[in-house]
């Protein structure tokens, strides 16, 4: 792959990427698509020395482009330029956006550019991770500015110093984090109040009703990170099918291909509301009612047995896990160690049984791995939901890192 500077000829390819991603209402505002002649004095107004416009290519095929343009007209803002990253729908997941980004920050300083800025959609998680693994951070969070098909959507203005600029010691690294993790925290919340207002909410509560011990609050976030996510995902301990129908719905508006596997060891729960002689046998079931069978991959077995973790692995191939359902039993560090080689960085977490009673034997022993996992760096909360469900991501720490 090389970046070059983009000519007029590029243009339709340009072009053809940006419509791919119209219809996904994920990354731009507009609500149809476009074409050459529309975009020819866009293009035009891209300069190398100052706003560039530049193409990823592979071969003689244009799989991607970032371009600069102007933060806002006013003099005191030239050293500020906005930044758009589009990649082939082809060649996503493969660095190409990576590249581009990294390249931008590099060349930033000698265009005179003292900061970049990007405008995202607060649903479009894939591109927020992105930015934020470059140092961009959230500088502004603008609720329910864009209408998407009637739906209010959220702006996320991203942003970083070129070059970065140091923080006043630990003491300012920590706040950061804190102050990211509160915005974090509140964007969730505001997402359930989202989906109160849409038909999944009636769906899920049909489903919780009949198959779920988990709270509807939970079942949305489960959807809704299996939609927005952009790994595979595992559930370890599906039960009748509950959290598993969810996802499944989660997966099919994705509009995504992601693997959906659930382990699963079978058995009998008696239980005034859910009680059943067959786990895996009604799990079947349930899956068939809702017609969501061909998505799910069952694997029979106890989480931590060898041959369990090798069909997982063997699932999952090379693709990484987005998303990890934890709802078995109280050794919750063990499962996540079992499968943490395959979380991507800042995969979902939602591990049920951290809070409450006494009388419940799961809870003591489940809180604690938790909270050393989070001790450790490993894990960032965000949240209880429900009754008793953690709800985080993973953090993967190289050996050099510093824990803070």
């Amino acid at each position: 792959m090389t970046i070059r500077d983009a000519i007029e000829a590029d243009l339709p390819a340009i072009v053809r990427i940006y419509n791919a991603t119209v219809p996904t209402r994920m990354v731009t505002a507009e609500l149809e698509p476009t074409t050459v002649e529309a975009r020819l004095s866009w293009f035009r107004e891209h300069s190398p020395e100052q706003y560039p416009f530049w193409v990823a290519e592979s071969g003689d095929r244009v799989i991607g482009w970032l371009d600069f343009k102007k933060f806002l007209p006013r003099c005191a803002y030239r050293g500020t330029a906005e930044i758009s990253v589009y990649v082939d729908e082809e060649f996503r997941r493969r660095g190409v956006g990576q590249r581009l980004l990294e390249h931008a920050i590099a060349r930033a300083p000698s265009l005179g550019i003292t900061a970049l800025i990007g405008l995202i959609f607060g649903h479009n998680e894939p591109s927020l991770k992105l930015f934020e693994r470059f140092g961009f951070e959230r500088w502004a969070f603008l609720p329910g500015v864009a209408q998407l098909d009637g739906m209010e959507r959220d702006l996320i203005v991203m942003g970083r110093h070129c070059p970065a600029r140091s923080t006043a010691g630990a003491k300012s690294l920590v706040q950061s984090q804190t102050n990211k993790r509160v915005s974090d925290s509140l964007s969730l919340m505001h997402t359930l109040m989202q989906y109160r207002h849409e038909s999944i909410h009636s769906q899920l509560l049909k489903i919780r009703d009949k198959y779920s011990m988990l709270h509807l609050d939970v079942l949305i976030l489960i959807y809704h990170f299996a939609k927005i996510g952009s790994g595979d995902i595992l559930e370890i301990g599906a039960f009748v099918g509950g959290a598993t129908i969810a996802a499944a719905f989660g997966v099919r508006d994705s509009g995504r291909n992601k693997k959906l596997i659930t382990i699963e060891p079978g058995g009998s729960v008696k239980h005034k509301r859910l009680g059943t002689r067959n786990i895996l046998r009604d799990l079947e079931r349930n899956l068939a009612r809702q017609r969501v069978t061909e998505m799910v991959t069952i694997i029979k077995g106890r989480s931590f047995d060898a041959a369990t973790i090798r069909a997982v692995h063997d699932t999952l191939g090379p693709d990484k896990i987005g998303l990890l359902i934890l709802d078995a039993d109280a050794a919750k560090r063990r499962d996540i160690e079992c499968y943490r080689d395959k979380f991507s960085d800042d995969c979902w977490m939602v591990i049920d049984d951290y809070y409450g009673t006494d009388s419940n034997e799961k809870i003591t022993p489940s809180r604690t791995d938790v909270d050393a996992l989070v001790a450790a760096g490993s894990l960032e909360p965000l949240g209880f939901y429900g009754w008793s469900t953690w709800v985080g991501r993973w953090r993967r720490r190289d050996a050099g890192d510093q824990l803070v």
